[in-house]
């Protein structure tokens, strides 16, 4: 099995030729919520290609999003943590191919690899510090940098600048009402920074969208580098 996960490629040729053995093919369509908040986690998902977010779940249901996972991370940090249940609602915003593992076979290989045991937890350090800059954002900055760094985010983890996103997953994502979203799009869009028609949106200009960010992509950006760099 060719692997396209980062955390996974990481790992040494024999490791990966046994983890090939216990791993299975799996394909998460668009929309899909493979977690709600609160349930168990049976199975760990490393994706190779695709969109997966983490959302926190408020008392009235609203959700908004804390972390972006693709082909650089994986779902089941429950499993790494040796907790029993997830904290967030789990979806697919873009159709994501990844290789599902048991969470049993993940304990198992996680108490015979040193590789794959410290790829996870710099992974997991990374997350918690996306988490707590994207609150940081969602609190203090405009709707069209949260929404100019949510796109970026969306572009590096996708690997593609060209998303099949619609403004309610926008809204859903970054926690604002689909009117704010709409206005935060117009505004990029007569810019020249970005296209959207129809659920399509385009990254036309990547320095200028990063310039109407905030550091807050910045600074993700660079937690998510020394994931790369570990790799």
């Amino acid at each position: 099995m060719a692997y396209e996960n980062r955390l996974l490629t990481s790992l040494p040729p024999d490791e990966q030729l046994r983890l090939a053995t216990r791993c299975e093919n799996v394909t998460i369509p668009k929309g899909t919520v493979l977690f709600e908040a609160g349930d168990r986690v049976p199975h760990a998902y490393f994706p190779m290609h695709g969109l997966l977010s983490r959302l926190a779940i408020a008392p009235n249901g609203e959700a908004i999003e804390v972390a972006m996972v693709g082909s650089e991370g994986f779902i089941g940090l429950p499993i790494l943590l040796h907790s029993e249940t997830t904290s967030y609602r789990i979806v697919a915003q873009l159709s994501t191919a990844a290789v599902r593992l048991s969470a049993d076979a993940l304990r198992t290989e996680l108490g015979r690899s040193s590789a794959l045991l410290q790829s996870l937890l710099r992974y997991a350090h990374d997350v918690l510090g996306e988490a707590a800059r994207s609150l940081v954002c969602h609190r203090f900055h405009s709707s069209s940098q949260r929404l100019s760094r949510w796109l970026l985010g969306a572009g590096d983890h996708f690997g593609s600048d060209s998303l099949d996103l619609t403004h309610e997953c926008l809204a859903s994502a970054l926690g604002i009402p689909r009117t704010a979203v709409t206005a935060a799009a117009v505004l990029l869009q007569d810019a020249g920074h970005i296209w959207y028609r129809h659920g399509h949106i385009i990254i036309k200009n990547r320095p200028k969208l990063r310039m109407a960010s905030c550091d807050c992509y910045r600074s993700i950006d660079r937690g998510h580098d020394r994931v790369r760099i570990a790799s």
